[in-house]
C-alpha cells in the first residue's frame, strides 16, 4: 500500500494529522515549519512549546559553580590557560577542521571511560513521550526528520542543570590527560566542555550519550 504524501510538501510521507490541513496527513518536517497558535490543542505543538520552555529554563550560571571548590577551579583554570597557550595549535586545528574534531571525538568518547555518560531511562522515556519513538530504518537519523528528532531530544534533556551533573567529571578527565601530557585528549575534553557551556549540544559527545540511552532503552522494552 502506497504511503500518503504530506499535504504541505507532497514529497515526504504524511505521518501526523494536521488541524491546519483539515485533518490531512503531513510530514514531521512540515509540521515543525508550519505549526502556529492555531495548533494549541495539538500534541506536537504542545511538545514543541515544552521544548521552548525547557530551553528558557536553562539559565546561564558562572563557570565557578560548575567545578567545585576554589582550589579545583584554580587548577582547571591553570590547565586550561596552558592548553590555550603553548598548546593552542591543537585546539585551533579542531576549530578549523570540524571533521577532524568529530572523528577524533567519536573515537575518544566511545571508550569505556565514558560509558557512564548516557541519557537515563527517564530521559529517554520523556523524549519518546514528547515526540514518539524514532524510526528503526537504517540511516533514518541522517534524514531531515531524524536530525530534527535528535536535535529536539538533546535540547530537551541537555540543559544547564544536566550539564552541571557531569561537568566536574569531565574536567577531572581533562586534568588526568593534561597531567599525562596527552594534550590532544585534554583538548578534546576542553573543546567539548566549552561547546556544551555555549549551548552547542549537537556534537559527538551528546550523540554518543543519546544513542547509548536509546540502545539501552530498546533492549529493556
Amino acid at each position: 500500500m502506497a504511503k500518503v504524501k504530506c499535504s504541505f510538501c507532497n514529497a515526504k510521507a504524511g505521518k501526523r494529522i494536521c488541524k491546519l490541513k483539515d485533518g490531512a496527513l503531513i510530514c514531521p518536517v512540515c509540521c515543525a515549519k508550519n505549526r502556529n497558535e492555531e495548533c494549541t490543542d495539538c500534541q506536537y505543538y504542545q511538545a514543541s512549546e515544552a521544548f521552548s520552555v525547557k530551553k528558557q529554563e536553562s539559565t546561564k550560571v558562572s563557570v565557578g559553580s560548575y567545578f567545585g571548590s576554589p582550589a579545583m577551579q584554580k587548577t582547571i583554570m591553570e590547565a586550561s590557560m596552558d592548553l590555550m597557550g603553548p598548546h593552542a595549535a591543537i585546539g585551533k586545528k579542531f576549530d578549523e577542521e570540524p571533521e577532524h574534531f568529530s572523528s577524533e571525538s567519536f573515537t575518544f568518547f566511545s571508550g569505556e571511560e565514558f560509558n557512564e555518560f548516557s541519557f537515563s531511562d527517564d530521559e529517554i522515556v520523556e523524549i519518546i513521550k514528547a515526540q514518539g519513538e524514532p524510526e528503526a530504518t537504517e540511516g533514518w537519523f541522517h534524514t531531515e526528520p531524524g536530525v530534527e528528532y535528535y536535535s529536539n531530544a538533546v535540547n530537551l534533556t541537555m540543559n544547564d542543570n544536566r550539564f552541571k551533573e557531569f561537568s566536574k567529571r569531565l574536567m577531572n578527565i581533562m586534568l588526568k590527560y593534561y597531567r599525562m601530557k596527552d594534550y590532544n585528549k585534554a583538548w578534546l575534553v576542553l573543546s567539548t566542555t566549552n561547546r556544551l557551556m555555549e549551548g552547542d549540544f549537537n556534537i559527538p559527545f551528546t550523540a554518543l550519550m543519546f544513542f547509548k540511552g536509546i540502545s539501552k532503552w530498546k533492549l529493556s522494552t
